[in-house]
């Protein structure tokens, strides 16, 4: 368990107990309740603080610079082309349309599930060696 989730149940639990101290002043005495609130709820945010410093710092990813070019580019070359004109196709007679026969409607087409996804793994395992134990 991370220790920053401890200290904030901590923290937490301090808080409810200076409320429970503050809602009924007769528990202890007017003057021990004043202290015993003041205690809980400075112990409160120094827990909360110390959870707060201890969680996991995020790793903001550094952009790799582009790897320099070994090759310099050359100019570029221009090359005529010439044009030929391009003639109109000749003309396609067309057929004289045909009687149209009505077909039989076609069923609808079955339902497919999509093909799953499957996720990539890895070529190798990363190989995990075991300690010894000590014999003595």
């Amino acid at each position: 368990m991370r220790y920053d989730y401890g200290l904030y149940v901590v923290a937490l639990i301090c808080f409810i107990i200076a409320g429970v101290f503050l809602a009924e002043p007769n528990v202890i005495g007017e003057q021990m309740n004043t202290v015993a609130i003041a205690i809980f709820a400075i112990l409160g945010i120094l827990l909360a603080a110390g959870g707060y410093a201890l969680r996991p710092k995020v790793a903001v990813p550094i952009p790799r610079a582009p790897p320099p070019s070994p090759v310099e580019p050359s100019p570029p070359v221009e090359e005529k082309v010439e044009e030929a004109p391009v003639a109109p196709p000749p003309p396609t007679p067309t057929p004289p349309p045909a009687e149209e026969v009505p077909t039989p409607p076609t069923p609808a087409p079955a339902f497919e599930e999509p093909a799953k996804v499957e996720e990539e793994k890895p070529a190798e395992k990363p190989v995990r060696r075991r300690r010894r134990k000590k014999t003595e």
